[in-house]
């Protein structure tokens, strides 16, 4: 989301490498990148000289976590056009309760196009996921396609392990015993 409202603010294609920093413990750090950016190697997190040395070419430019979270906040509200109870989720995602409210909007599958076209039309990519849990639909809307409406608790199954939200040393353990996908994990006996 960072990087989108950067971009809408300064009308910058996706292309261009560019990141937005944060300070960091020794020096900047990579906050978000864009696609450009990503393509060269950059990744959230690495120090932005280092992403300097690996491209060149990489343009950095602060990044703005308060006037992001602002954004955040408006966009909450905003949401309330789809159901009556929204939250931020984290620094860059929305929690929408839609029970009840999808019939609304001529159902899940609407719901959901409509969202992503809202979003488009004001510069904003969004990933959209109706799930029957809070935890399966931000699986998908973190791992899955940019738009799922999930019906069955099966449909997580070839997502990632990490779209568990588990710790780092579960996630290795399962990666060790090659259970890599949802799918392999919920086929292995109690």
């Amino acid at each position: 989301m960072a990087m989108d409202l950067h971009r809408a603010r300064r009308n910058e294609p996706d292309d261009v490498p560019l990141v937005l920093s944060v300070p960091g413990r020794h020096g900047p750090v990579v906050h978000a990148a864009t696609a450009g950016a990503v393509a060269l190697g950059v990744r959230t997190g690495m120090r932005v000289s280092d992403a300097q040395v690996a491209a060149p070419e990489l343009v950095a430019r602060a990044a703005d976590p308060v006037g992001d979270a602002a954004a955040l906040d408006r966009l909450v509200h905003w949401s309330n056009r789809w159901c009556p109870w929204a939250m931020a989720d984290g620094a860059d995602g929305l929690v929408l309760d839609v029970t009840g409210a999808a019939h609304l909007m001529g159902g899940e599958d609407a719901m959901t196009r409509d969202i992503v076209a809202r979003f488009a039309a004001i510069g904003l990519r969004v990933r959209v996921a109706v799930a029957p849990s809070r935890g399966a639909a931000w699986a998908l809307s973190r791992f899955g396609s940019d738009r799922a409406v999930c019906t069955d608790l099966g449909d997580l199954d070839p997502l990632p392990v990490a779209a568990l939200r588990l710790d780092d040393a579960a996630l290795q353990t399962l990666h060790c015993l090659g259970l890599k996908r949802i799918g392999l994990l919920r086929a292995v006996p109690r």
